[in-house]
């Protein structure tokens, strides 16, 4: 049975948003949550971000929002705070107390921040959301995942985030979400992670459920998140409540 430090407790299959965290935990350096907006917390424990490291973005948004880039640089948290202090930042935002790190603006937080020190940087999204926020951004397509994913995750630019949100695997339906991608492709694409794992080269895996807007829910998202961890070689399963 694999042993999950629980660093943000499970407080149940309640609404995520953009702003709530229902719970973050870790295995080794696998990461699993509900909101993204944990997620560069999660790599600042893993890597020294001000040194050489490529970042591999699969997710249905960019993540990249910068609506409000001058605030949010000026009301930042401190790099070494803890995961309630990282999450708990907040600035004034038209007399509103809004928090500084959200589900779609973290990543362009930390392209500012660190993206000097990026040897590559690839997304694979929907286009949805705003371009990134660094000129040298590698665009792939969804088929072109499964079969180039180890080869991607290189060793000559490690070590590598992986950041995944499981919005990516699905689109919108008639009667709501629904999954688009096949069971031979999450085996294929999480084989080829697992391999560039053994390898030694991916520093940090970040995987976030969305259980929201974008994908069918919670049973849907943590049967798919269950599957990948799987192939990963880890057991996932929340608590019943």
């Amino acid at each position: 049975m694999t042993q999950w430090e629980w660093i943000v407790p499970f407080k149940g299959r309640n609404h995520s948003g953009a702003i709530e965290q229902n719970f973050l935990c870790r295995s080794g350096n696998i990461y699993v949550m509900d909101n993204h907006r944990a997620a560069l917390w999660c790599w600042l424990q893993e890597l020294d971000l001000s040194k050489p490291h490529s970042l591999l973005h699969i997710d249905r948004h960019t993540d990249t929002l910068q609506s409000q880039m001058d605030e949010w640089l000026d009301n930042l948290p401190d790099w070494t705070a803890g995961i309630d202090e990282h999450l708990g930042k907040n600035y004034d935002c038209g007399g509103f107390t809004c928090p500084v790190i959200r589900w779609d603006n973290y990543l362009s937080i930390y392209l500012h921040e660190f993206g000097s020190n990026l040897t590559t940087l690839r997304f694979l999204t929907h286009n949805d959301g705003d371009p990134p926020n660094y000129e040298g951004t590698m665009f792939s397509p969804i088929w072109d995942l499964p079969e180039n994913i180890s080869y991607w995750l290189g060793g000559n630019e490690a070590p590598w985030i992986v950041n995944v949100d499981l919005d990516y695997f699905f689109c919108d339906a008639d009667d709501g979400s629904v999954r688009m991608i096949s069971d031979e492709y999450v085996e294929t694409t999480f084989s080829g992670l697992k391999d560039a794992m053994d390898r030694g080269v991916v520093g940090a895996v970040t995987l976030c459920l969305t259980p929201d807007s974008f994908t069918p829910g919670w049973e849907a998202t943590e049967a798919l998140a269950a599957r990948i961890l799987a192939i990963l070689g880890l057991e996932f399963r929340l608590p019943a409540t």
